[in-house]
């Protein structure tokens, strides 16, 4: 596959290009800093650029097979509104995927967003009261993301994740929508193994599945 994958350069981003690049997929890595990029690689690409930066994301995306975002708000716990930078980056990222008639978009967000598909569990109500009360900016910028997300006509695909921070220990992982009790927590490892597992499955399309470490 071509993937173009926005947030590269994070954490997350830098496994998940490992990822593609080891099973042979050519990635174009969207960053805003490529030194912060120490893989060199014959199928990588780097395109330097803001998220405000419309040309530069048309340039990314116009080759791409599946766009992938490990782009997240920062865990800023002021009350001050800083502004919306990674959901107005979604704006311009689903208006290039339009015009180059682009049609697989998997994101990464937490569970502030709601899916249909949820069923009342700890997983899928108190991150979202607690975001609201304790990260109002994130939690803004997570419900702007959702009304951008859901009002595509895009084949999505919405990776919600709770704590991030834990380590990885050779766990497998697991998702659910609420309907399976899984743990508050998923390593980095597995969040980029599932998205990356995810561009081959049609069943997650305008799915937004919480992963969770086994």
């Amino acid at each position: 596959m071509n993937i173009t994958i926005f947030g590269a350069s994070g954490a997350i981003g830098q496994l998940l290009t490992r990822f593609a690049l080891d099973n042979g997929d050519f990635v174009t890595a969207y960053v805003r800093n490529p030194e912060k990029i120490k893989l060199n690689h014959s199928n990588l690409r780097l395109v330097t650029g803001e998220l405000s930066n419309a040309s530069a994301i048309e340039t990314a995306v116009a080759e791409a097979d599946v766009v992938i975002s490990t782009l997240g708000p920062p865990s800023d716990m002021s009350r001050k509104l800083k502004g919306t930078p990674v959901a107005d980056g979604h704006e311009l990222i689903i208006k290039a995927m339009k015009k180059f008639n682009k049609k697989r978009l998997i994101t990464l967000a937490t569970p502030a967003l709601q899916s249909e598909d949820d069923k009342k569990n700890l997983s899928t109500v108190v991150p979202g009261i607690l975001a609201k009360i304790f990260l109002p900016n994130g939690y803004v910028e997570m419900k702007k993301l959702e009304g951008i997300i859901k009002h595509s006509n895009l084949d999505w695909t919405v990776v919600r994740i709770i704590n991030p921070n834990v380590k990885y220990k050779g766990q497998s992982y697991d998702y659910s929508f609420g309907d399976q009790q899984g743990k508050m927590s998923v390593s980095r490892e597995n969040v980029a193994k599932f998205m990356y597992a995810a561009a081959r499955q049609s069943q997650l399309i305008r799915k937004m599945p919480i992963v969770y470490n086994n």
